[in-house]
């Protein structure tokens, strides 16, 4: 009977993920490296923060990855659903989804990119905001 609870236990989660992703498979997720997000990649982040204060939406939205403990190394999207979203949804559980939304003067500065998703993160400052800022402006003027 224990087993039985435990297998119970391990399935809802799953089951909660896979409705989630609107019968999708998680090969959709990160198929390409393009800030904008596809339908997918959105609903699933926005999953994540169901049950935060802000009503951020990351449908339609231009999304800059970052980690490291001080926030410095930008992700290509690609690697960040390989690395801190598969293995998660994997073992049916749910990675911490933070973000961080860009004002209208940052969108302009960035190139376009509406909000950074911050994984792994342990401390990120405003100086450290303004450095990835550039980094993404940099980026769409090489690109």
């Amino acid at each position: 009977m224990k087993a039985i609870l435990q297998k119970a236990i391990l399935l809802v989660p799953l089951f909660f993920v896979t409705t989630i992703l609107s019968g999708q498979t998680p090969d959709s997720l990160g198929t390409d490296d393009k800030p904008l997000l596809n339908r997918q990649e959105a609903t699933l982040l926005n999953s994540f923060r169901k049950n935060k204060q802000d009503t951020f939406d990351f449908k339609g939205k231009q999304i800059a990855f970052v980690t490291g403990s001080t926030g410095g190394r930008l992700l290509a999207k690609s690697y960040y659903f390989k690395t801190f979203i598969k293995p998660w949804i994997d073992k049916g559980s749910s990675p911490q989804c933070f973000v961080v939304q860009l004002t209208a003067e940052e969108r302009l500065k960035s190139g376009g990119y509406d909000a950074i998703v911050l994984s792994w993160v342990k401390l990120f400052t405003d100086k450290q905001r303004k450095k990835i800022i550039s980094r993404l402006q940099l980026e769409m003027k090489e690109g």
